[in-house]
């Protein structure tokens, strides 16, 4: 529960006398929504030097994994099915074999550029499922999620804690897309906390905020209606979620309702001029939430792009981190005074 969530950003402690033997119990896990959020090949040459600084820094924290609440990619490529499979097979092995470089492991959630990019008309929306297959193939997510949702809505039981990620993108009868849980999400996730509930954690991942009050960049903001009453919420808060993750807003903030608090943060690199990550530590008894951030520079103008292959009609700019700023490294962000949420959570 949220009482069980320590939050430092300038400094770390464990909060234990017999910090050797806290530091032995302890494993970390690292969350980074919105990467790439662009379709890069691997390698890149325009990419890999900013791209590499940020992997460096991640894998130094020595996680046993990586989080990425959804869009990993541009998608724009609904110009045919064709076309699709062309651009899903080019960049979903190319954003693979850079995490691979860096020996990260990852989890994965659906965001709405694994799905073509809103808006979902004509077309588009006859290809959602052949997205989500795409996103299946390529990123092959844990198995043993709902009817439907198979690889997109999953769990994983990490040591002493519970990872569920949901897929927040359903599609009714007649094919158009709606930013919902259903109820065949609601009931597999009430049974996987249920069966899962003497995890020391519990934490949910989707790629869209729930709770308001959040900060955004450069963002379709994208939310889950009804926020603390939706169905998703009050399963985590009846089952006693620690953390919830997400990303698409680009930007950072905390927002906490019923014991469990929400962590928005992210960043697209190419269109915001920062990126963030997330350490969190965990032990028996509690997270360690850091968040750290980088300042970067955007990297050419946006122009026409010459691709004949790429139904996107405009080049994505690129980003590099300042040799400068590479020296001083990441900083620790100090998000409770930015949220305006007070004093850090203990």
């Amino acid at each position: 529960m949220f009482h069980r969530i320590v939050v430092f950003f300038f400094f770390v402690m464990c909060l234990m006398v017999d910090t050797s033997s806290c530091a032995a119990e302890s494993w970390k896990f690292v969350s980074i929504p919105d990467f790439l959020n662009n379709d890069v090949n691997y390698p890149e040459p325009k990419w890999d030097d900013a791209l590499d600084y940020v992997l460096q820094a991640i894998q130094a924290e020595q996680p046993d994994f990586v989080l990425v609440a959804g869009d990993l990619v541009m998608g724009r490529w609904s110009h045919s099915r064709q076309h699709l499979d062309h651009m899903a097979q080019r960049f979903y092995p190319a954003w693979t074999s850079r995490m691979a470089a860096y020996n990260l492991k990852y989890y994965v959630a659906l965001g709405d550029h694994e799905i073509g990019d809103d808006p979902w008309q004509g077309k588009k929306r006859a290809l959602v499922p052949h997205y989500k297959n795409a996103f299946r193939k390529y990123l092959d997510m844990p198995g043993g999620g709902p009817e439907g949702f198979e690889k997109t809505t999953y769990a994983v039981r990490h040591k002493n804690l519970l990872l569920v990620c949901v897929d927040q993108f359903e599609q009714d009868d007649h094919g158009e897309v709606h930013v919902r849980v259903g109820q065949k999400q609601q009931d597999w996730i009430a049974q996987t906390l249920t069966a899962n509930k003497d995890a020391d954690h519990r934490v949910v991942m989707g790629h869209v905020p729930i709770l308001p009050g959040w900060r955004w960049r450069s963002s379709s903001r994208f939310s889950l209606p009804q926020g603390a009453d939706s169905p998703l919420w009050q399963l985590m808060s009846k089952h006693e979620v620690d953390l919830y993750l997400c990303g698409e807003v680009h930007d950072i903030s905390l927002q906490q309702n019923n014991g469990v608090l929400q962590v928005v943060h992210g960043s697209q690199p190419s269109n915001v001029p920062e990126f963030n990550y997330m350490v969190v530590e965990v032990f028996p008894s509690h997270l360690v939430l850091t968040l750290k951030a980088i300042t970067t520079v955007r990297e050419g103008p946006v122009g026409k792009n010459l691709d004949p292959h790429h139904v996107d009609p405009y080049t994505q700019a690129t980003f590099r981190i300042a040799d400068t700023v590479k020296q001083k490294g990441f900083r620790r962000k100090d998000v409770c005074r930015q949220s305006g949420y007070g004093a850090p959570v203990v």
